[in-house]
């Protein structure tokens, strides 16, 4: 009965969809609210003339007119003087502009101040490594670590400090402490995911990916970390780590397949793994995943509660979850067949963007289950 309740959950009509998605939607709007109202107050700024400056240079910023950008912040530096705001994207331009040392000049004062943010932190970082002064970067960011114990960017940076060195046990703890402390920001999955794939832990791979490129959806590296999931899911069938193999007329005992997350995410794959057994490909991935949620759901849901779980449980249960496996592995599976199904279901990833974005998913701390144990996993090999 529990089995059959699962897959009538899963494949029956969910009645109460467009409730939720009016409350999502009020939700959302709000959130956008508060967020607008987040930056600097209104009444912070001197004359509404010197804001303006400030919108001005951070569009010329995003534009990639860096000079224009300089010449914008320093006018409303004129200004004034003590909005710290228009000094740290003065810094920022200077430094995306290539002047190092300009960056680190206006961006010093900050540091020193009570008022810096970790984005002053972060910039002043990568202009002292950018002219090969990494000591001192790593001292920059650490200070801003000091300051700001969950800044996901200045992990991030510190990461990819250390992997520049290749010391990359570092590299990847300082990202797991970033997914750990910082689970929005989203760069850390990549990281993390790009790491895992040469291990034989390839399950944080699959993991840490699918939620990266569910935050980051349509540029050149959401098409990379795509692909790089495809291929997971390939080495998760091909590679088994020590022990994973029971010897000749002994049964593994269950309870070591589900002692942590990473195992019981295995173990549920591994168990299905005659659903994939003619290839991996976007429609026996999709059936794949399908029968996992059910499993998990089954098994594990209570004990391990994970977001992307949850947000793949509510593309089945909205009707959306082949199209967004197409959406994920139709490339790199078979292009040419992915383009032809595309033309064929005309709206059907119009449609599904649109879902998408107006139910973004949301990683928190509760999810992280890592035990961050990295020492031995890279092979001797890797540089």
């Amino acid at each position: 009965m529990p089995y059959l309740q699962v897959v009538f959950r899963y494949f029956a009509p969910y009645f109460m969809s467009r409730i939720r998605h009016f409350l999502f939607l009020i939700v959302i709007l709000l959130s956008a609210f508060v967020a607008a109202n987040a930056q600097v107050p209104e009444s912070s700024w001197p004359s509404p003339e010197v804001e303006d400056m400030y919108k001005q240079g951070r569009e010329y910023l995003m534009a990639g007119n860096f000079q224009q950008a300089i010449i914008t912040f320093q006018q409303g530096i004129q200004l004034a003087p003590n909005q710290l705001v228009l000094f740290r994207d003065l810094g920022k331009a200077y430094y995306l502009a290539g002047d190092y040392k300009n960056a680190q000049a206006t961006l010093e004062p900050i540091l020193k101040s009570e008022q810096a943010d970790d984005i002053s932190f972060q910039t002043m970082a990568a202009s002292q490594a950018a002219v090969g002064e990494k000591k001192k970067a790593k001292s920059t960011l650490q200070k801003g670590l000091e300051r700001f114990p969950n800044s996901g960017i200045l992990y991030h940076d510190m990461g990819k400090l250390y992997e520049a060195e290749n010391e990359l046990v570092y590299a990847l703890q300082t990202w797991l402490d970033g997914i750990h402390k910082d689970p929005t920001y989203h760069i850390n999955y990549y990281e993390a995911a790009r790491m895992y794939m040469d291990t034989k832990k390839v399950v944080w791979a699959i993991v840490y990916a699918e939620i990266f490129v569910n935050i980051e959806r349509q540029t050149p590296r959401s098409d990379e970390i795509k692909s790089m999931l495809f291929e997971a899911y390939k080495q998760l069938y091909t590679t088994m780590p020590v022990g994973a193999v029971p010897k000749f007329g002994k049964k593994k005992e269950e309870a070591d397949k589900d002692n942590n997350f990473e195992e019981a995410v295995r173990s549920t794959y591994m168990r299905l793994a005659p659903v994939v057994s003619d290839g991996i490909t976007t429609e026996n991935l999709t059936m794949l995943r399908t029968r996992f949620l059910m499993d998990w759901d089954l098994r594990y849901a209570q004990k391990y509660p994970f977001s992307l779980f949850y947000y793949q449980d509510e593309l089945i249960r909205s009707g959306n979850f082949d199209i967004y496996n197409e959406w994920l592995f139709g490339k790199t599976d078979n292009e040419q067949e992915f383009e032809a199904w595309k033309k064929f279901h005309a709206e059907a990833m119009p449609q599904f963007e649109k879902w998408a974005a107006e139910h973004p998913i949301q990683p928190i701390a509760a999810d992280f289950y890592n035990d961050m144990k990295v020492d031995d996993i890279f092979s001797k090999k890797k540089k």
